[in-house]
């Protein structure tokens, strides 16, 4: 009798600790989707690096950078367009509209999906404190299969998330890959060469890991309604399959010379108030 009231004891702890998880998820979610809208408000820059490593880390390939800006679009929204490349290639449209330069990026999507894993129905507390609220996210294998892309690849995602503990906000989110939810196929848009190689596979599957962190940019002015969150840095390694002979990003496709055990990619990201005209810059 006493084990088994034990056990009860400790299985009404996990389930409140899961509801306490839930809820402070719940609470990251609403931050997320509230700063938003914030991004009118800001410019930004990526700088974004690619290369092709071996088992032991040692780069054996590096491609081409490519410098991507924030464009605004006619109806006030914002996209990512390509500003520059590392190798000296000058960006599809880049003397054309806004609009025409979104519209030639609409087909590429970010491959995290941080509401994924913020929507997590397996989560628990590992630290909360006046510094940081810090939840641990498993695999929920009821979702692996659910048509929404976002649910279905946060899922497949093993993560700690660290969450400002005056706002909720998920300021750190990095993990693993653990299972299958994220893979997927895409027709590339080739904007640069005649030959296109079609479906092609995502390199952010299972096996990969990620780290993705986000600064708290300030309106110069003291308004905090102007205020965003951005991404300031982002650490992907992806595991490589050696029977792809390119490498496609922000339509270009790239010959892949050697070969490697894993694709690296960094991102870093500048901030500048669209208002204020300030420059913030991370490293």
């Amino acid at each position: 009798m006493r084990e088994l009231l034990c056990a009860l004891l400790m299985l009404g702890v996990s389930a409140r600790a899961a509801d306490d998880a839930s809820a402070l998820l719940g609470k990251a979610v609403e931050a997320y989707r509230a700063n938003e809208p914030r991004q009118k408000n800001w410019n930004w820059q990526t700088v974004e690096s690619r290369e092709l490593v071996d088992r032991s880390g040692k780069t054996v390939q590096r491609f081409p950078s490519v410098t991507v800006e924030s464009v605004l679009r006619s109806d006030g929204r914002r996209c990512n367009a390509v500003s520059a490349w590392g190798d000296g290639r000058k960006p599809y449209l880049a003397e054309a509209s806004a609009d025409e330069r979104c519209q030639a990026m609409s087909a590429i999507a970010p491959p995290f999906p941080p509401l994924g894993v913020l929507l997590s129905r397996r989560a628990k507390v590992v630290e909360q404190t006046g510094e940081a609220i810090v939840i641990a996210v498993s695999p929920d294998s009821g979702r692996l299969k659910d048509p929404d892309f976002e649910l279905r690849c946060g899922a497949s995602i093993r993560a700690t998330v660290r969450l400002d503990p005056a706002t909720y906000f998920p300021v750190r989110i990095e993990g693993e890959v653990a299972e299958s939810g994220c893979d997927s196929t895409f027709t590339a848009v080739n904007q640069y060469e005649t030959l296109t190689r079609s479906p092609m596979s995502s390199s952010f599957r299972k096996g990969s890991t990620f780290r993705v962190e986000w600064t708290l940019e300030k309106d110069k002015t003291g308004d905090a309604g102007k205020s965003y969150r951005i991404a300031a840095a982002q650490h992907y390694s992806m595991p490589w399959n050696n029977d792809n002979r390119v490498l496609y990003y922000w339509g270009r496709q790239v010959p892949v010379l050697r070969e490697g055990h894993r694709l690296v990619k960094e991102l870093k990201t500048t901030a500048q108030e669209f208002v204020v005209g300030s420059e913030l810059i991370f490293k």
